[in-house]
């Protein structure tokens, strides 16, 4: 539950409990502006799109792009690992999103270089977002408290697989946000509420280990 911290505080939600303590307008109000969340096939489509690809599912080739510097050369590099239009789009957009960020991202002392930035990756916007909306959706009962749980265990192993304390989980999420397209002002409070997150003693983060339970 804790892996949704950074979005439920952004929501003014909490995030150490199964409920979000959103009220119903509140909840249809994400449903309807954000997520295009109607009912029960639309809110498994949206998790399960979380689950699958998400924001990260560009994010070896952003990587690529990233060595290769020149525009000319990441375009022909992009449409020749894509067949779809619509991937070599997505996957530009995130690519200019990754070399407008970085400078911003070092300078909030987000990451120290590209190559943190590449170590640490996305994987956590896409977790953290996959927690919250399972939660959301559950009481909203679109989707059962088993397959809730379900779509909890699929983001802890989002999470773990390469990430390793809570700190690198809540600079993954910024460095997501960024790929998704939030701006500077956005980062920036997206920072403090990480900042607090990893250093407040009554923070839930601080009293739990991240490491994965056996």
């Amino acid at each position: 539950l804790l892996l949704s911290g950074v979005f439920a505080a952004q929501k003014a939600a909490l995030y150490n409990v199964v409920k979000t303590g959103l009220s119903a307008d509140e909840r249809e109000k994400m449903f309807n502006q954000g997520w295009n969340i109607s009912d029960q096939a639309s809110a498994i489509e949206t998790l399960d799109y979380l689950r699958l690809s998400g924001t990260r599912r560009y994010f070896p080739q952003v990587v690529e792009a990233l060595k290769l510097k020149n525009k000319k050369a990441i375009q022909q590099y992009l449409a020749d690992t894509f067949q779809n239009e619509g991937d070599i789009r997505g996957c530009w957009e995130q690519v200019q999103y990754a070399f407008g960020s970085i400078d911003s991202l070092m300078k909030e002392q987000i990451i120290k270089d590209e190559a943190d930035f590449v170590r640490i990756g996305p994987d956590a916007w896409d977790a953290g977002r996959l927690v919250f909306m399972a939660r959301l959706c559950r009481e909203q009962d679109y989707i059962t408290d088993e397959q809730m749980w379900q779509y909890i265990d699929a983001a802890d192993e989002i999470a773990h697989r390469t990430l390793t304390c809570w700190e690198d989980f809540g600079k993954s999420y910024i460095i997501g946000y960024t790929l998704w397209g939030a701006d500077s002002y956005s980062m920036g409070q997206t920072k403090k509420i990480f900042n607090k997150l990893v250093s407040d003693p009554k923070s839930p983060w601080t009293t739990f280990s991240f490491a994965k339970k056996a």
